[in-house]
């Protein structure tokens, strides 16, 4: 092992390299942060052509995206899940917010609101497999049904503590930087209880000239909720 180490080392010995441009070590910028919803289907899909039901069927539903504000399209208020009262034709979210704060990086934090539908439609992967209303309990509502109450699309409330948040990070760096969730965020890309705003820390691992510090940014994802009608 102490071999492998030395003649790594003295591989290095005499080599220059080359300084990327800044912008690759110094972004921490994020392009968007994508908030989904993801239901588990069992045993509530008849497979048409097979004569039976499917026994396990997931379908992912992106609700909206942080770069994305929601519009209230109705004819009466509503009262967003933080308090905001939408008139209709009014929309919120879709912005950052940047609030100074010394005990954060660089002395500011970053608050991205993203303004998510409570409901959400599925469907059926193609028109052979449909949604049977007879295997479906609670809030639900098919979209066009059949004579035999069945559906391609379904409309479900959304599992608040079971969303799947992903993101993408700014060029010229997308590359180059890694997200760290803070004090039990979840992780990004799996499901997580985003009823609570969780905090993120966005490192940049690239390359960087001898004595430049690490570029880092403390992002704050707020997800809130709009009520809509089944």
């Amino acid at each position: 092992m102490l071999g492998g180490l030395f003649t790594f080392t003295s591989c290095e010995q005499g080599l220059e390299f080359e300084e990327a441009p800044e912008a690759n070590y110094s972004e921490v910028g994020v392009n968007y942060f994508a908030v989904r919803s993801r239901e588990l289907f069992e045993n509530k899909i008849y497979a048409i052509n097979w004569d039976k039901w499917v026994d396990y069927y997931i379908d992912t539903r992106e609700l909206n995206r942080s770069t994305n504000a929601w519009k209230n399209e109705g004819t009466a208020p509503v009262t967003l899940s933080d308090g905001t009262v939408l008139q209709p034709g009014e929309s919120a979210g879709g912005t950052i917010d940047i609030v100074k704060n010394a005990s954060m990086p660089g002395g500011e934090l970053h608050i991205i609101t993203v303004v998510v539908p409570d409901h959400v439609t599925y469907s059926t992967a193609n028109k052979g497999y449909l949604f049977d209303g007879s295997k479906f309990t609670g809030s639900f509502k098919l979209i066009n049904p059949d004579a035999n109450n069945r559906s391609q699309q379904v409309r479900l409330p959304i599992k608040k503590k079971e969303l799947v948040v992903d993101m993408l990070f700014a060029a010229p760096a997308t590359y180059d930087c890694v997200l760290e969730p803070q004090d039990g965020a979840p992780v990004m890309g799996k499901p997580g209880d985003f009823t609570k705003p969780h905090r993120y820390l966005v490192k940049n691992i690239a390359y960087r000239p001898k004595g430049v510090p690490q570029a880092t940014r403390m992002y704050e994802l707020r997800v809130v909720f709009a009520p809509v009608e089944l």
